[in-house]
């Protein structure tokens, strides 16, 4: 083991340094000149990484190095990602006990030329004969860079003999780019080729991220590239090379990977901490603690927070990677809450402290996609009681991509014309209310989609759960196909035909005895059920089918219609809704009796301009939630309404507009300039956007707001 030295523990200023983790300094070096180590680390850094192993967490992560090294490494009996896990943690011995560095040294000389040669990189093998060895040889380089004054001139030309007739048998274009330039870029830049910075792997980097950093491509797919999975290391570890050499100094501080990263660990995983299913995935993938995420917080100190929640019952490994990239501890965790990106998606949840949570996608991408990116346009993803509730089409390929065999809606049973919409175009959250709306553009080429989701959460009144509103304009003789895929692979019960269903979660559930009950509150033509493929079977021989819903509706004689359907997450043992039904004045009027004592009025107008009057309440608008404790209001959400009165909560406006409210605050998005009509406080000011309303009441008793266009704010105080 290394040893303390005295002198480091008697200066009491250096421990208290060491106690707040003083950051490693990068160095900018040329590559031409470099003296080796240089490619992460270099020689004069060696003594503080020592010191740091005094303190957690990097006192584990060297212990964890030690036992590692210790333990021995055979090729037969483990494979490349093995390898590239052992060399690393070789290599961080080497830098904390240099009373044994030749040991260590010899250690990484022996693996690169008795181990790394016996790999077999090739373009043959398709993905297996080309990403693991690759990313292995990344970290050996890496590993190879830090031992290199402690190897013979001979011992030295021989290494690099192995890796270069090694990863040259791979091309530097082709599938899997990223990976190629990584291990090829790092190489390049300890031979001293490449001096400047590498376009195409920026370029190609960028292109999986949205500009409001989410991935395009699949939820699966951001973990494992840009977001810095083991099994594809060099496809993110290249950048942290090209930042700590100096040679390309854009990546920790450009703002779209830092929003990546604040998306990739808070609003991608739901709150048992699983990925969200989007694209080319299957819930059988789940997420690791990768090495990579130690250094979140060199890109965003909001990110590492959130990757500290996420990692909260992690220790991180002892590998060079782990250990030395990170340029300060990851923060306090941070919790993630309910967030919305314009282009991206919509990712709603409950408290995340609650692994039962719901979190809820609605995913909508803009003006970019992929080749593992499906026909998700307004597509969904479920979890909730620390499970995925739904599935898709699953991995891999074309055959998954079909818009049926996602979440999404479809005319006519068509593929959708696109992969991309017009994103996210409203969206309202609030302490236990969520709201987003997703335009699906050109994805339906001939016809017109927005959908909502509603997130209502857990509360000590109500039970949580989530209403979509699909509202579509198609031509005539088209109809509406939604589709809706549980993780179900038994069958899914019909409670009541057309309007009812429960779905048991038994296809890969990481907790046993939960379901989803589905409520068709748009009463469709016809529910049909097909068990469908879970994945591609040639890919995935004998992976299990799951069972797909289909709602058919036929549009009104305009071509309209706006279908509502709620999303129950229930346990197998628990009593279902409590809910009546009933039509009205051109109204869809539900009616939620929550076993807690809240009660949710829902009304679903069956074409535009409605007005209706139910037990004391007047509403004209699409779409309201009403939600009462106890007899008393408890907030009021309007969809394209224009006014709403009751006994009391009220407003009025004199052109369309969208607004959740309760007694003290008000959030409403404004189409086009209009007036809004608030009841008067005598006892209270009223303040829009945080400025001070200076108005008089009018005879009527409300206080006239002119708003803009836009999304505003307006409280009570």
């Amino acid at each position: 083991m290394f040893k303390i030295k005295s002198t480091s523990i008697r200066n009491g200023w250096y421990i208290v340094g060491m106690l707040f983790l003083l950051a490693v300094e990068t160095v900018s070096v040329s590559a031409q000149v470099a003296s080796h180590p240089f490619l992460i680390v270099t020689e004069d850094q060696f003594e503080q990484h020592r010191e740091k192993a005094y303190y957690e967490p990097w006192k584990s992560m060297a212990s964890d190095a030690f036992k590692i090294t210790e333990e021995g490494f055979n090729l037969e009996e483990r494979g490349a990602y093995e390898l590239q896990d052992y060399i690393g943690a070789v290599a961080l011995a080497y830098i904390l006990n240099p009373e044994d560095k030749s040991r260590y040294s010899q250690k990484v000389k022996d693996l690169i030329l008795n181990q790394y040669s016996k790999l077999k990189p090739t373009e043959k093998r398709n993905w297996g004969g080309v990403v693991p060895p690759m990313s292995s040889f990344f970290v050996a380089i890496l590993a190879l860079d830090i031992v290199y004054n402690d190897l013979t001139q001979e011992e030295i030309l021989a290494c690099e003999k192995v890796i270069e007739s090694q990863i040259f048998k791979i091309n530097r274009k082709g599938s899997w780019t990223e990976v190629r330039l990584g291990t090829h870029g790092v190489w390049d830049i300890y031979k001293g080729l490449r001096t400047g910075p590498d376009e195409a792997y920026f370029k190609g980097t960028m292109a999986q991220i949205t500009p409001d950093g989410v991935s395009p491509i699949t939820i699966h797919y951001a973990w494992e590239r840009v977001g810095g999975g083991d099994s594809r290391i060099s496809k993110a570890g290249y950048m942290d090379v090209l930042e700590f050499t100096g040679i390309d100094k854009r990546y920790f501080s450009n703002e779209q990977l830092q929003k990546f990263h604040r998306w990739l660990f808070s609003a991608s995983v739901n709150n048992s901490k699983e990925m969200a299913i989007i694209g080319d995935m299957l819930p059988t993938q789940f997420l690791s603690n990768d090495l990579l995420h130690a250094r979140v917080g060199n890109f965003d100190a909001e990110a590492a927070a959130y990757a500290a929640w996420f990692h909260e019952e992690d220790k991180k490994r002892g590998h060079i990677i782990s250990y030395l990239l990170p340029q300060k501890e990851l923060p306090y965790p941070k919790l993630p809450k309910s967030s919305v990106y314009e282009d991206g998606g919509a990712f709603l949840r409950e408290n995340a402290m609650n692994p039962e949570g719901i979190h809820a996608v609605l995913y909508n991408i803009k003006g970019q996609d992929e080749w593992h990116t499906h026909q998700e346009v307004n597509g969904l993803a479920l979890s909730g009681l620390g499970n995925r509730l739904l599935v898709n089409g699953g991995r891999l390929g074309a055959p998954t991509r079909s818009a049926t065999l996602n979440n999404t809606l479809t005319i006519n049973r068509n593929d959708h014309a696109s992969r991309t919409g017009n994103g996210i175009i409203e969206s309202i959250s609030r302490s236990s209310f969520d709201y987003a709306m997703g335009d699906a553009g050109t994805a339906l080429a001939t016809s017109q989609h927005n959908r909502s989701m509603l997130l209502l959460h857990g509360t000590e009144s109500s039970k949580a759960y989530v209403l979509l509103l699909d509202e579509v304009k198609v031509g005539e003789g088209e109809k509406i196909y939604s589709y809706l895929h549980p993780s179900n692979e038994s069958k899914v019960d019909t409670v009541l035909l057309n309007s009812s269903y429960l779905a048991a979660i038994d296809h890969y559930p990481t907790v046993e005895g939960t379901a989803l009950e589905i409520l068709y509150l748009t009463t469709p033509d016809s529910v049909n059920q097909h068990l469908v493929a879970s994945a591609v079977p040639s890919s995935y021989p004998g992976y299990p089918d799951h069972n797909r819903l289909e709602a058919v509706y036929s549009p009104d004689e305009l071509g309209g219609k706006q279908v509502l359907t709620l999303l129950n997450p229930i346990k197998q043992t628990e009593v279902k809704m409590n809910l009546e039904r009933s039509i009205e004045k051109g109204y869809e009027i539900n009616l939620i009796q929550h076993a807690n004592g809240a009660k949710d009025l829902i009304l679903n107008s069956t074409q535009t301009g409605h007005s209706i009057e139910y037990k004391g309440l007047k509403f004209e608008g699409d779409f309201l939630v009403h939600r009462e404790i106890k007899g008393t209001t408890s907030f009021l959400f309007a969809k394209n309404a224009r006014f709403f009165t009751s006994q009391e909560l009220e407003f009025k406006a004199e052109k369309t507009v969208t607004l959740w409210m309760d007694h003290q605050f008000v959030s409403v998005i404004v189409p086009e300039a209009t007036d809004l009509y608030l009841i008067n406080k005598p006892s209270k000011s009223l303040y829009l956007d945080d400025e001070l309303v200076e108005s008089t009441s009018s005879a009527d008793g409300f206080i006239k707001i002119h708003l803009l266009k836009g999304s505003h704010r307006l409280f009570y105080k």
